[in-house]
């Protein structure tokens, strides 16, 4: 279950979540929010815990034992998530080099801050720390202290998951609960500065125009699909590690909702300490950087180094966002490995020699590491930006648009509720109508919308740049396709057996 909770509250609920509440309405935006969770969110994270728990394998090798022809699909999510992993990996070099200057007196991007009347500056983090070339196309060279930064991610992500999933469960425990502890002591210290309730008053306060906007309503449930962690068949896959008679409702809706209550804390602590910069330099909310690594690498840092015990505040914060990307980054690496395992059944091999629990993992780590070498160069964060786009968009939701079609068929809806009823356990009544009558129509829309909005941001590159994304946006779907025409051919080839025999 922690290892559950730490895979599902990541980087978004810290840069992505409090933006998007504040965007859509403040608190008028939670009430889509937890809409969505309830209907979507919890019931699609049921079934994806419960088909790996009944079944005791990953989806890919669900689909090929029923149908052979599907099983591609099943590779999807973990495609996408090792594609995530490359830059999620990224995020948590940046976490790292900030937590090491934090140490630091002064604080090295405080004198940076100081320069600006805003009271903050955005030249530390995109100049001094990354070098970061005008465009994506202009590579010029790797920077080294930012790919030793990644390196030694990926060597702690390693040691920690190295023996398989009853280690990094036994470690989730301090690195899954201990954001919610550090989150606490941080909005106590929030809400005690001058400024903080403005802070809270924005992020609540409701606008119910954006209620009835249809935008407000598919960030929702963007928000959910991302945060819950939905769709990348690695919760199929850690459901396949519990028994097989372990309570499953009582666990989908308490992951979701501690991954929820994560978002919202966040956003509080966030908010708390925005209110504060407001009060001290007299600037608008409109005028602060409040989106993604804005909020984390340039607004959060300045506001923390205004602070009495500056450096204790920064080292704090920043330990939070290491323990938030971890936990992610073992499930990926957990994913990727987990799947090749149950591809050979455990049994694979390199030249002659059988691969342990230790070097599948190593080498999973070491190809991760390969990739990352792209990301420091000084076009890394446009580098991270693109395949955010293109990686985890349209491809994302079409990979989750099968899953929900294949699984709430009524013949397979019927096999599923037989799988769990063997198991003495049963699917609630509203979850199931959820799962056949609301999630299908849900996705088809948020597929059209990605799709469109991936087609808008295809425009700001190049023809070479956006023929490479869209390849990206395909890859996964090319081996699925390919693993369902070899199914074809190989039934064919069957069945002319079968006659002339």
């Amino acid at each position: 279950m922690i290892t559950c909770l730490g895979f599902a509250a990541g980087f978004g609920s810290v840069w992505r979540f409090p933006y998007l509440v504040y965007k859509n309405g403040g608190g008028a935006f939670l009430l889509p929010y937890f809409t969505i969770l309830f209907i979507f969110g919890i019931p699609v994270f049921f079934q994806e815990i419960a088909l790996g728990q009944t079944k005791g394998i990953g989806l890919a090798q669900i689909l090929k034992s029923e149908d052979k022809k599907y099983r591609g699909f099943g590779y999807v999510g973990i495609i996408i998530s090792a594609q995530i992993s490359t830059y999620y990996n990224l995020i948590m070099a940046y976490s790292l080099m900030f937590l090491y200057n934090s140490f630091k007196s002064p604080l090295p991007w405080d004198q940076n801050a100081q320069e600006q009347s805003e009271g903050f500056s955005r030249d530390y983090f995109y100049k001094d720390l990354l070098n970061l070339a005008p465009s994506i196309t202009d590579i010029s060279q790797v920077e080294w202290p930012i790919y030793i930064a990644y390196l030694l991610s990926l060597m702690l992500v390693y040691f920690c998951i190295k023996e398989g999933i009853e280690q990094s469960g036994k470690i989730a425990l301090v690195t899954a609960t201990s954001p919610y502890v550090l989150l606490l002591i941080l909005l106590i210290r929030g809400i005690t500065l001058e400024g903080a309730k403005d802070g809270i008053y924005y992020l609540l306060k409701p606008d119910f125009v954006k209620f009835f906007d249809p935008m407000v309503w598919v960030d929702a449930t963007n928000q959910i699909v991302f945060q819950m962690s939905i769709g990348q068949a690695i919760l199929v896959l850690y459901g396949s590690y519990r028994e097989k008679t372990a309570q499953v409702t009582q666990y989908a809706f308490m992951i979701p909702i501690l991954t929820a209550a994560c978002g919202l804390l966040a956003a509080l602590v966030v908010f708390s300490y925005i209110g504060h910069v407001m009060h001290l330099t007299g600037l608008s909310i409109q005028q602060l950087p409040l989106r993604g690594p804005d909020l984390a690498f340039v607004l959060y840092p300045a506001i923390l180094t205004q602070m009495p015990w500056a450096n204790f505040w920064c080292i704090l914060f920043f330990i939070i966002m290491i323990l938030l990307g971890i936990d992610t980054q073992f499930a990926f690496v957990e994913g990727i490995s987990g799947t090749i395992e149950d591809i050979y059944l455990g049994e694979l091999y390199l030249w002659k020699q059988k691969l342990t629990v230790q070097q599948l993992r190593l080498f999973v780590c070491m190809g991760i590491g390969l990739v990352g070498i792209f990301y420091c160069t000084n076009i890394g964060f446009h580098l991270l930006h693109f395949v955010d786009i293109f990686g985890t968009n349209v491809s994302f939701m079409l990979g989750l648009g099968f899953q929900i079609w294949y699984f709430s068929r009524p013949e397979r809806s019927d096999k599923f509720r037989a799988d769990l009823a063997e198991c003495n356990l049963t699917i609630p009544s509203y979850i199931e109508f959820c799962l056949r009558k609301i999630c299908p129509y849900l996705i088809i829309g948020l597929t059209v919308f990605s799709i469109y909005s991936q087609i808008m941001d295809t425009f700001n590159y190049s023809l070479i740049w956006a023929l490479i994304g869209w390849s990206i946006t395909f890859c996964p779907f090319a081996l699925a396709y390919y693993l369902y025409r070899q199914a074809l051919s190989e039934t064919s080839e069957e069945t002319e057996m079968m006659i002339l025999k």
